[in-house]
């Protein structure tokens, strides 16, 4: 490439960074979030995303609808920013909000959607150091669009004292597929509000059965559990799945066989896979 090419391709970037940078300015200004102004325009998110990062120029459409969204000319969009900082004081709630939702945006929206069915299920948790014990939660799976969103609720009728009572709570969240892999990932609502997550996987049987791991945060640190999760009948209302919704006895019969069996071989599965990454 000829001198003269190399300046013109130079020239050519630093338009497209200009053009980035404004576009990006101007849309948290106006509305918030880039989401937000990216539906304003009726402009795809990721055609929105792509100019944002300076890797293509907009068409002459776009940027005519850009123009008349911001209240800016076609040359200013591509002038040197004006170095304004935008986060004098402590940001807005909505602000915050804004910057939250679009960077949840991929893992909400993105294709493909979380597989699994709404309804109500039932997850089963080893209960870490009494091995003797099952706790059993309600899940509530619910889909928007291509937005999967969940609720586990924990019976709260647990002896006060016993290890599991501080992880009662109603966790709301999101789930997420990838990699064959489900996570449910949530802030409990009541008390500490921690985080929680959990990561399962369809086993390989002919019932629909998930298995996998949970992380919870408690006072004395991250702690783990195995979890086996199953559908229930469309014909358990939720008032019933909450009454079932108790700490068992491994060897309950009310306890399903497959689970009883499957949370010993996910707590065994999860230590080993431990072992192998630390060891």
């Amino acid at each position: 490439m000829g001198p003269t090419h190399l300046l013109e391709a130079i020239a050519d970037m630093s338009a497209l960074e200009n053009f980035a940078e404004n576009l990006r300015r101007l849309c948290l200004a106006k509305a918030g979030s880039i989401s937000a102004a990216a539906r304003g325009m009726q402009i795809g998110r990721s055609q929105i995303e792509s100019y944002l990062q300076a890797r293509r120029a907009p068409g002459r459409a776009s940027v005519k609808k850009i123009c008349e969204y911001l209240a800016v000319t076609e040359e200013e969009m591509y002038q040197r920013p004006v170095a304004v900082d935008l986060d004098h004081g402590r940001p807005s709630a909505q602000r915050i909000l804004s910057a939250a939702r679009d960077a949840l945006e991929p893992l909400l929206f993105a294709d493909p959607s979380a597989g699994i069915a709404p309804g109500i299920y039932h997850a089963y948790m080893s209960i870490p150091g009494t091995p003797e014990s099952l706790l059993c939660a309600v899940v509530v799976i619910a889909k928007q669009g291509n937005a999967t969103t969940f609720r586990r609720l924990t019976n709260r009728a647990i002896k006060k004292g016993e290890y599991w009572s501080r992880f009662t709570g109603d966790h709301k969240g999101i789930v997420v597929e990838r990699l064959n892999c489900l996570s449910f990932v949530a802030a409990n609502q009541i008390g500490t509000q921690e985080p929680t997550l959990m990561r399962l996987r369809w086993l390989p049987f002919s019932e629909k059965l998930l298995g996998g791991h949970a992380m919870i945060f408690t006072p004395a640190g991250p702690s783990f559990s195995a979890v086996v999760m199953v559908p229930l009948s469309t014909k358990i209302n939720l008032r019933t799945a909450l009454r079932l919704a108790k700490v068992y006895r491994t060897a309950d019969e009310a306890v399903p066989r497959i689970v009883r069996d499957m949370i010993t071989q996910q707590r065994a599965d999860f230590i080993s896979s431990v072992a192998r990454d630390l060891g």
